[in-house]
């Protein structure tokens, strides 16, 4: 009797938190985590976290027509992690079983240390907990579960500015290499993600909002590399947040701007500019 009345008092919890879901993070330097029915899909399937006072409830839900396939309670404040604000989430290994949370418990200021745990969804088990020194936010996963990629916050004094960090999740070890550019000397970016689109082993984020001027990061997740590509504007664009990435028949990246106008269009070969408008 108990098991239902838990069952139910957290699938009206998720329906509260709306149907975009709720977003967590208090103003830290990454989006933060994500919670309710927005969560992550894969499949038939969405996975998504229900905060309550004192624990964290993960549910698989199924998308065609809302059955609870499934649930566990984690002590303390866990979420899917955001990796843009456009609402991008990301965590889900592609196994499709394994997702990672990341600790809720974040604000405007540097953390001493980072927690991410790891979830089996279909048999809902609580895997490992890793824990890192520092401030780090989740960014990608490599295609194979090799690799996990993490933005490290550097300095209280500007929290837009960060660096790529990569974790062997094999050997259950942070590399010392920071991943960036090769063409440039500087390992440390500065801006904010507005939005993301992962594709064929890449993850490409659209940064902006900061003192630097708007680029998209292009991360190669099975080779542990980076390129930068500058965007052609010499100031930064009054509505970039509502700017998204997306790809176009030719499989071209392309920056969208309100009403799906092509602001930006780049060769995801030579990651070259192709074309641009000059103000958007």
């Amino acid at each position: 009797m108990r098991r239902r009345v838990s069952t139910v008092v957290v699938v009206v919890l998720a329906c509260l938190l709306g149907g975009a879901g709720a977003a967590s993070g208090d103003g830290g330097p990454g989006p933060g985590v994500a919670f309710g029915w927005a969560g992550i899909t894969h499949g038939n399937m969405r996975y998504v976290a229900v905060p309550t006072p004192s624990w964290t409830t993960v549910e698989a839900i199924q998308r065609d027509g809302g059955k609870v396939m499934g649930m566990l309670n984690l002590e303390g404040a866990w979420g899917i992690p955001l990796v843009a604000y456009d609402g991008t989430t990301g965590g889900l290994l592609s196994d499709g079983r394994t997702l990672l949370l990341a600790d809720a418990n974040a604000g405007p200021y540097l953390r001493s240390q980072s927690l991410f745990t790891f979830v089996d969804v279909k048999k809902m088990h609580q895997l490992q907990t890793l824990t890192l020194r520092g401030d780090f936010s989740f960014d990608a996963l490599s295609p194979d579960g090799h690799y996990l990629y993490l933005i490290e916050h550097t300095t209280a004094k500007d929290l837009t500015q960060y660096r790529v960090r990569a974790y062997d999740l094999k050997e259950r070890r942070l590399l010392p290499k920071i991943v960036a550019d090769r063409r440039s000397w500087d390992t440390t970016m500065s801006g904010t993600a507005i939005t993301r689109l992962s594709s064929d082993g890449w993850a490409y984020t659209l940064y902006g909002g900061s003192s630097s001027l708007p680029f998209i990061h292009a991360l190669d997740t099975r080779h542990i590399s980076a390129v930068c590509i500058n965007m052609p504007w010499k100031y930064q664009p009054g509505k970039i947040w509502t700017y998204r990435l997306r790809t176009d028949g030719d499989g071209h990246l392309v920056v969208r701007g309100p009403h799906g106008r092509a602001l930006v269009t780049v060769d995801r070969q030579s990651f070259r500019v192709l074309s641009s408008v000059r103000n958007p």
